[in-house]
């Protein structure tokens, strides 16, 4: 066709939505053994309560308790550790003396596809708080992870379950 002739723009028109129809079906919907994929990892993945429990931080600084809240969302809550001592770091002045023993150092995370997702934690080594998120990968491993605004940008922790 040449630039000049009618029929060039509705042919590419043509050609453009073809080419999407064709590449909208081919990735629209996803191959049957990636559906089985899915199914069996759903059908593996722990119960949403296997969080529960107590579960020591990396280097075993701190033990945390993870409860499930009324919302159905899960909390963490500082057990015990290495001298937690009062929150000294905390962004408020009316909490630096508060006892970090006790206090709920993660909330909101939610259960989702086998995951723990949505959740925060409050670091007191220096008063912020990160988004978070956890997956139980073993009957006594826990992987967290807290990061600022998307996951790429966060560290990454293994917890170990303490009783």
């Amino acid at each position: 066709m040449k630039d000049g002739d009618p029929m060039s723009k509705p042919a590419s028109i043509a050609t453009l939505a073809l080419s999407a129809a064709v590449l909208l079906g081919v990735a629209g919907a996803p191959p049957a053994r990636a559906q089985q994929h899915a199914q069996a990892s759903a059908a593996t993945a722990p119960p949403p309560d296997a969080i529960v429990g107590e579960w020591w931080t990396e280097g075993r600084e701190g033990r945390i308790r993870f409860v499930r809240s009324p919302d159905g969302t899960y909390s963490g809550i500082l057990a015990g550790g290495t001298d937690p001592g009062p929150d000294v770091n905390n962004k408020d002045p009316a909490l630096r003396n508060r006892p970090l023993l006790g206090s709920v150092l993660v909330w909101h995370l939610r259960p989702e596809d086998g995951e723990y997702v949505d959740g925060y934690v409050y670091n007191p080594r220096n008063g912020e708080t990160y988004r978070l998120k956890a997956e139980v990968t073993g009957k006594t491993t826990l992987e967290v992870r807290g990061y600022l605004g998307i996951s790429l940008l966060g560290q990454s922790q293994t917890w170990t379950r303490a009783n």
